[in-house]
């Protein structure tokens, strides 16, 4: 079932299709970068994002001959299995701990990379997830070894931008293998 989700929404081997890939990732690398300094996700770059999906998924459709309905089937379920957990994760955590979950800006990023995706992009949250929890508890365990109990709290927030970025790029590079 994952391989069918990944190949439907697999980009064509055009050589447009490569360069808005890396155009992707510039962006992405841009946003993450400005994600760990500022704790932020500017609209403009997200915004650049979902358009740089929308054109992908246009380029995409035109070397298959999809129709504009399924291209907008694809975009909107694109951006509702990105970014619809994130948000309804976020909504609970609000009611349970009083106090925000996942920023706003990373669900905007989640619903342009969704765009970008499509369907697929069901799988970015999970492996951003997988990655941020990784590095969490290595960064915790490091702490504990060097500075002890004392030194720690469990209050830190992260940037999860860099994360989401890193789940793209990997989702990407499975879409080109398959």
């Amino acid at each position: 079932m994952i391989r069918i989700a990944l190949v439907q929404t697999a980009p064509s081997p055009s050589p447009l299709c490569f360069v808005l890939a890396a155009l992707l990732l510039a962006l992405l690398l841009w946003l993450s970068l400005i994600d760990v300094r500022e704790r932020r996700l500017p609209n403009q770059l997200v915004l650049a994002v979902a358009v740089l999906g929308l054109v992908t998924h246009v380029v995409r459709s035109a070397s298959t001959a999809d129709s504009f309905s399924s291209l907008m089937h694809s975009v909107l379920l694109g951006m509702l299995l990105s970014a619809g957990p994130a948000l309804a994760l976020s909504l609970i955590y609000q009611l349970i701990r009083g106090r925000g979950g996942f920023g706003a800006g990373d669900i905007k990023l989640l619903a342009a990379l969704g765009i970008y995706f499509g369907p697929a992009g069901l799988y970015l949250l999970p492996i951003a997830c997988v990655l941020a929890s990784v590095v969490a508890l290595l960064t915790y365990i490091c702490q504990r070894v060097t500075a002890g109990d004392s030194a720690i709290s469990h209050k830190h927030s992260i940037a999860f931008g860099p994360y989401i970025a890193l789940a793209a790029l990997l989702l990407l590079m499975l879409q080109m293998l398959l």
